[in-house]
């Protein structure tokens, strides 16, 4: 079977893997790191431990931007014997590749020595063999070459400096001198081994881009990307998730439903054949697209509608997040109502705030004061500027029930409303804190949070109960996690506090990186 067939409880954005008594295998996708860096750097083996719930360690090496089968042990005892069984060439591994170099030759095999040089892994001639890779070609796909590679070996690297030390390199290498390309197009298909006297087989369906016509471009990122996202999840149609997140500096894509909205932040709108692209995209996935220039990145305040494909005849749609539904507008700027990177905190707030009283400041749209209420919270206060987004809360709860008599909403200045509260000694047990990079305030104009951040956590934590939580994340592209967390904690009582991780993203956007993040957040606890 592959790993696409296999089906798991009716939970949407259900993590695709499959579990045995001592190892998972999973589905990689590209661009997914294995082991952690550091720990501001984590891995895709510390993502999937904390979100399966269980220790695991790693049996079997991809690299980073080779997609693909993937096996994680569940003990060290597990793993030392998978480790064996790879490294001993007791399993087999089929990969495939795509290539734009034409070779007479349909099938060899290729002996060298991969030794560490300086710079990185090398072909070092001269010396004994210590790998092996017997290759065969398979079709044209447009320009390009499918080849199918069967390393005898187990040497990091090896396919890649074997392809191209035949002359095929593999698309999208630049390492081992590949053409370019928009993702390293080597998959591994499909892997064979027996573990305690049990023979295993698991494949993975093979990317778009080894199996449709000339994928280029724009093209075939929105075709890599829709299939790498539902090679990781099993999702309900109505689920939104990030569909381009950092695999394009210059586009990003969500899908709310059945909206494609795209961020533009080219210096001036995005070529025609580009949109062409999309529209072809969204056609194809019965999906209506909608393209946003983001002028300066969407920095600043406030900005114009710039653009839409769509006719303004449906300025409003319903879209859902794991099973709770938002209503999202058209006319509503650059975002449609609902920032995805929030998707896992969201969640941590639904899942953490039974009877506890809420307070959900830069509320938005209500996204987590409506979780808070679907969370049983004693007791939800939303509080923002904007009445237009109060309002807008207001639908959201109507949306998915909720008696709008239990919660209260506050169309005032965060920090209007925090002193107001310490002055009337309200104390809340969790406290939400999502706020833009820039703001406006009727007495200083307009704010930037770097600037503003100290103060205003200092009257955050004084609206805080003993062993409450603070839940904040923001979008400071300049600064790194340990950068944020300094200004937020520079007038908060060292001692009376602890720093939690967030939860982790999903990893339609990425994995946790403090250094590259675009969302930076953490939980600080009150001990005291």
């Amino acid at each position: 079977m592959t790993l696409n067939d296999y089906r798991v409880s009716v939970v949407v954005m259900q993590l695709r893997f499959q579990e045995f008594d001592d190892f998972i295998v999973f589905d990689k996708a590209y661009g997914l790191r294995t082991h952690r860096v550091s720990d501001g750097q984590l891995g895709l083996i510390d993502f999937l431990a904390q979100k399966l719930d269980m220790p695991l360690f790693v049996a079997q090496q991809l690299d980073k931007e080779t997609s693909g089968v993937m096996v994680f042990a569940k003990s060290k005892e597990a793993a030392k014997k998978l480790n064996e069984i790879f490294d001993k060439g007791q399993s087999t591994e089929t990969y495939f590749f795509l290539t734009d170099q034409k070779k007479t030759e349909t099938a060899f095999t290729v002996k060298t020595h991969i030794g560490r040089t300086q710079k990185s892994l090398a072909n070092i001639p001269g010396q004994t063999p210590n790998s092996q890779t017997d290759f065969e070609f398979v079709r044209e796909i447009g320009a390009h070459f499918l080849w199918k590679a069967t390393p005898k070996t187990n040497i990091p690297h090896q396919i890649r400096l074997h392809a191209a030390f035949s002359r095929i390199a593999i698309l999208g290498d630049a390492e081992h001198k590949g053409s370019a390309y928009f993702r390293l197009a080597l998959h591994g298909q499909k892997l064979q081994f027996t573990l305690n006297d049990v023979s295993h087989s698991f494949e993975s369906e093979l990317p778009p881009c080894l199996k449709e016509n000339s994928l280029t471009g724009l093209d075939g990122l929105l075709e890599e990307s829709f299939h790498k996202r539902h090679q990781l999840y099993k999702m309900d149609p109505d689920e939104s998730y990030r569909l381009i997140h950092l695999e394009n500096d210059l586009i990003r894509a969500d899908i709310f439903a059945d909206r494609l909205w795209v961020y533009d932040y080219t210096k001036n709108k995005m070529s025609d054949s580009d949109r062409e692209s999309i529209e072809k995209f969204a056609a194809k996935k019965s999906l209506t697209p909608v393209i946003r220039h983001m002028p300066d990145r969407g920095q600043g305040v406030g900005g114009l509608d710039d653009d839409t494909s769509e006719s303004q005849a449906h300025l409003n749609w319903v879209a859902q997040e794991e099973k709770v539904s938002y209503l999202l507008k058209l006319d509503s700027g650059f975002s449609p109502g609902l920032f995805l990177d929030q998707h896992e905190s969201r969640k941590w707030v639904r899942e953490n705030c039974f009877g506890k009283r809420v307070l959900d400041l830069f509320s938005y749209t209500g996204g987590f004061s409506v979780n808070a209420a679907k969370g049983l919270a004693k007791e939800v206060v939303s509080v923002d500027v904007s009445e237009k987004f109060i309002e807008w809360s207001k639908e959201n709860f109507a949306l998915n029930r909720i008696d709008e008599s239990k919660a209260e909403f506050n169309a005032q200045e965060v920090t209007f409303f925090l002193k107001g509260a310490i002055k009337e000694d309200r104390q809340w047990d969790l406290i939400i804190c999502d706020p833009p990079a820039f703001g406006r305030s009727k007495e200083d104009g307009i704010w930037k949070l770097e600037n503003e951040l100290s103060q205003m956590v200092y009257l955050i934590f004084q609206c805080l109960e003993k062993n409450g939580e603070i839940l904040f994340s923001c979008n400071l592209d300049q600064r790194t996690r340990e950068e944020v967390l300094e200004i937020f904690i520079k007038k908060l009582p060292e001692k009376k506090i602890e720093i939690i991780r967030m939860p982790m993203q999903s990893l339609d956007f990425e994995l946790p990186d403090d250094l590259t993040n675009l969302t930076k957040g953490f939980i600080v606890k009150r001990l005291s």
